[in-house]
Protein backbone atom coordinates (compact mmCIF):
# COMPACT_ATOMS: atom_id res chain seq x y z
CA UNK A 1 0.00 0.00 0.00
CA UNK A 2 1.36 3.20 -0.99
CA UNK A 3 1.38 6.65 1.40
CA UNK A 4 1.69 9.66 0.21
CA UNK A 5 5.10 11.50 1.30
CA UNK A 6 3.64 14.94 2.48
CA UNK A 7 5.92 18.16 1.15
CA UNK A 8 6.72 19.25 4.56
CA UNK A 9 8.57 16.29 5.46
CA UNK A 10 9.67 16.15 1.48
CA UNK A 11 10.94 19.76 1.38
CA UNK A 12 11.77 21.25 4.43
CA UNK A 13 11.21 25.27 4.82
CA UNK A 14 14.35 26.83 2.99
CA UNK A 15 15.85 30.75 3.34
CA UNK A 16 17.94 31.14 0.37
CA UNK A 17 18.38 27.77 -0.29
CA UNK A 18 19.63 26.96 3.15
CA UNK A 19 17.67 25.31 6.43
CA UNK A 20 15.42 27.36 8.21
CA UNK A 21 16.87 27.40 11.69
CA UNK A 22 20.56 27.60 10.93
CA UNK A 23 19.87 30.40 8.78
CA UNK A 24 17.44 32.51 10.92
CA UNK A 25 20.40 31.90 13.66
CA UNK A 26 22.67 33.57 11.53
CA UNK A 27 20.68 36.34 10.43
CA UNK A 28 19.49 36.44 14.23
CA UNK A 29 23.11 37.06 15.81
CA UNK A 30 25.28 38.66 12.83
CA UNK A 31 23.08 41.45 12.42
CA UNK A 32 22.24 42.53 16.04
CA UNK A 33 26.25 42.63 16.16
CA UNK A 34 26.60 45.12 13.49
CA UNK A 35 24.31 47.24 15.22
CA UNK A 36 26.04 46.85 18.14
CA UNK A 37 30.07 47.17 16.65
CA UNK A 38 28.75 50.35 15.27
CA UNK A 39 27.54 51.65 18.65
CA UNK A 40 30.83 51.79 20.27
CA UNK A 41 33.41 52.26 16.84
CA UNK A 42 32.81 53.66 13.09
CA UNK A 43 32.93 50.06 11.85
CA UNK A 44 32.42 49.17 8.33
CA UNK A 45 29.15 46.89 8.13
CA UNK A 46 30.42 45.46 4.96
CA UNK A 47 32.78 43.26 6.85
CA UNK A 48 30.13 41.79 8.77
CA UNK A 49 27.62 41.24 5.64
CA UNK A 50 30.74 39.17 3.67
CA UNK A 51 30.95 37.21 6.68
CA UNK A 52 27.30 36.52 7.07
CA UNK A 53 27.11 35.46 2.95
CA UNK A 54 30.13 33.47 3.83
CA UNK A 55 28.47 31.95 6.60
CA UNK A 56 25.36 31.23 5.02
CA UNK A 57 27.18 29.67 1.52
CA UNK A 58 28.58 27.04 4.65
CA UNK A 59 25.20 26.84 5.66
CA UNK A 60 23.85 26.13 2.16
CA UNK A 61 27.02 23.38 2.14
CA UNK A 62 25.63 21.43 4.73
CA UNK A 63 21.96 21.93 4.08
CA UNK A 64 22.88 19.81 0.89
CA UNK A 65 23.92 17.32 2.63
CA UNK A 66 21.50 16.76 5.06
CA UNK A 67 18.23 18.54 3.87
CA UNK A 68 16.99 17.70 7.42
CA UNK A 69 19.13 20.12 9.72
CA UNK A 70 16.16 21.75 11.27
CA UNK A 71 14.42 19.66 12.24
CA UNK A 72 17.14 17.69 13.92
CA UNK A 73 18.46 21.37 15.74
CA UNK A 74 14.66 20.81 17.04
CA UNK A 75 15.08 17.64 18.38
CA UNK A 76 17.95 18.25 20.73
CA UNK A 77 15.00 19.77 22.86
CA UNK A 78 14.54 23.05 24.76
CA UNK A 79 17.22 25.47 25.65
CA UNK A 80 18.46 24.89 29.76
CA UNK A 81 16.70 26.48 32.11
CA UNK A 82 16.76 27.35 35.48
CA UNK A 83 13.97 26.56 37.79
CA UNK A 84 13.08 28.75 40.97
CA UNK A 85 11.30 27.49 43.75
CA UNK A 86 8.62 29.91 45.27
CA UNK A 87 9.26 28.29 48.80
CA UNK A 88 12.91 27.66 50.32
CA UNK A 89 13.20 24.13 49.54
CA UNK A 90 16.34 21.57 49.31
CA UNK A 91 16.53 20.44 45.16
CA UNK A 92 15.54 21.49 41.87
CA UNK A 93 11.62 21.31 41.12
CA UNK A 94 9.74 20.16 37.87
CA UNK A 95 7.43 23.26 37.86
CA UNK A 96 8.51 26.99 36.59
Amino acid sequence: MKEPIFKAVAMPPRLFWAPMAPAGANIGVQLPMIFIMQAFDSFNPLWIVATLVLVHIGIVIAGVKEPHLSQMMQSQGPFLRTYYNVYPEHGKKLSS
